[in-house]
């Protein structure tokens, strides 16, 4: 049995741990340490360095937050800068495999748990619980008596991504008192303990699927309290999910503003309130909605990965979800990898011919302010695909893969050269 003893606690504060040692077993080993610059490189050269004010020492250490390569650096230009250093090493952690997650259970739990307080975000890989795992060998509950433990000794935790299956869950309830931002990854044990999280402002619901959604009555007999009311809730993720057991009369989400909609049904529409400003949904042919279900929103992001050709972009498309006569900004967004000429032909093949005429009248009629293409396609070739919406002036292009409208927030990303990396791109 794994518990935090006070006792332990207070003995471990005096100790001094080789810290060193410890983030580079927690490190993001595939950092390419020249895509962090040579700033780091020179500033640890100088001894002018050393003499610079705590201040400014704190804004270059809150700069390079999410890059662990020149916090490590910073932390070896002298005492003062070590201190400083270490609770920015600890804030962001990714406890991708078995291994991993055991050096940080001994580090935060055993050794030296005064550091868990510095630790703001945890990511906590599905590889964790596969059978290849070092914990495969140990049975669920030893392991989640681990997590327990871990969570436990994390008071100052604020995001948490997981995604265990049904092998490992995490403890919900412990995080109730810090958690401001949920990734959550698989099957929701309780719909329960996700409602007795009210401080929580951004979720993603992601890969959850049911056969068929419950009934209230079927909620009823878990004994839970209803309506969940989730009033910080601000930003709402739904992603290749199927019957998420959020009802009217068992969730409210009042204050909601933003919500992602990728692959999934039409479950969580009927929990929308009237606060919402910004949908976010990606362009596919097989939209649909209850009967007189529509959204009204200000702003509209709708984005595409891959070109189908089934799928078209048209006035219809969007007013499938919401009003279109509402809509002030709407945003393209571009995902296709690279910038090559075919990809650009295709996804102009699935825009509607009408689509321009649509929004210039939505524009001359309605409340369309400006309509927003984000991609990293060269910006002439943009205007020369939306001529008439060009010559108007309501077009605006903007380059890269993060949305105007919707910013990503940051997350633990693969790329395709098969590093991981923080990023904010979608």
């Amino acid at each position: 049995m794994y518990s935090l003893k006070r006792e332990n606690q207070e003995s471990a504060k005096h100790q001094q741990p080789a810290i060193d040692n410890a983030v580079s077993t927690l490190k993001i080993p595939t950092l390419n340490m020249e895509k962090t610059g040579q700033l780091e490189k020179r500033m640890i050269s100088y001894t002018s360095s050393r003499r610079l004010p705590l201040e400014i020492v704190s804004l270059v250490l809150e700069e390079f937050d999410y890059d662990i390569w020149p916090l490590r650096k910073c932390s070896l230009v002298c005492k003062s800068w070590r201190g400083l250093s270490l609770p920015f090493l600890f804030h962001h952690l990714c406890l991708s495999d078995g291994k991993t997650f055991l050096r940080a259970f001994r580090l935060l739990v055993v050794d030296a748990p005064h550091i868990g307080q510095y630790v703001r975000e945890i990511v906590i890989g599905r590889s964790i619980a596969a059978r290849s795992s070092e914990l495969s060998l140990l049975p669920p509950a030893t392991d989640n008596e681990r997590l327990d433990a871990l969570f436990f000794a994390l008071p100052g935790l604020k995001a948490l991504h997981y995604g265990f299956g049904r092998r490992l869950i995490v403890p919900l309830p412990l995080l109730w008192s810090s958690i401001t931002t949920l990734y959550l990854n698989g099957p929701i044990r309780s719909l329960n303990e996700l409602l007795m999280l009210p401080q929580v402002r951004f979720l993603t619901i992601r890969d959850f699927m049911r056969h068929r959604a419950p009934s209230s009555s079927e909620l009823l007999l878990r004994d839970m309290t209803f309506p969940g009311c989730m009033d910080a809730l601000e930003e709402l993720a739904i992603i290749r999910c199927k019957n998420i057991p959020f009802l009217p009369s068992t969730t409210q989400m009042p204050n909601l503003r933003i919500l992602k909609l990728d692959k999934c049904d039409d479950s969580i529409l009927s929990c929308v309130p009237a606060s919402l400003e910004t949908l976010v949904i990606q362009i596919e042919s097989d939209i649909s909605l209850p009967v007189n279900k529509l959204l009204t929103v200000e702003n509209v992001v709708a984005f595409c990965r891959i070109v189908d050709v089934d799928d078209q972009l048209s006035e219809h498309t969007i007013g499938k979800l919401c009003i279109t006569s509402k809509v002030k900004q709407l945003e393209l967004l571009l995902l296709f990898f690279g910038g090559h000429n075919n990809t650009l032909r295709s996804f102009a093949s699935m825009i509607d011919k009408d689509f321009e005429d649509d929004m210039l009248r939505l524009h001359q009629h309605g409340s369309l302010e400006r309509v927003i293409v984000t991609s990293k396609f060269p910006s002439k070739r943009i205007h020369d695909l939306f001529p008439k919406l060009s010559n108007t002036g309501i077009l605006e292009v903007r380059p890269g893969a993060s949305s105007l409208l919707a910013p990503q927030r940051r997350r633990f990303i693969e790329n395709w050269y098969q590093s991981w990396s923080w990023s904010s791109d979608w």
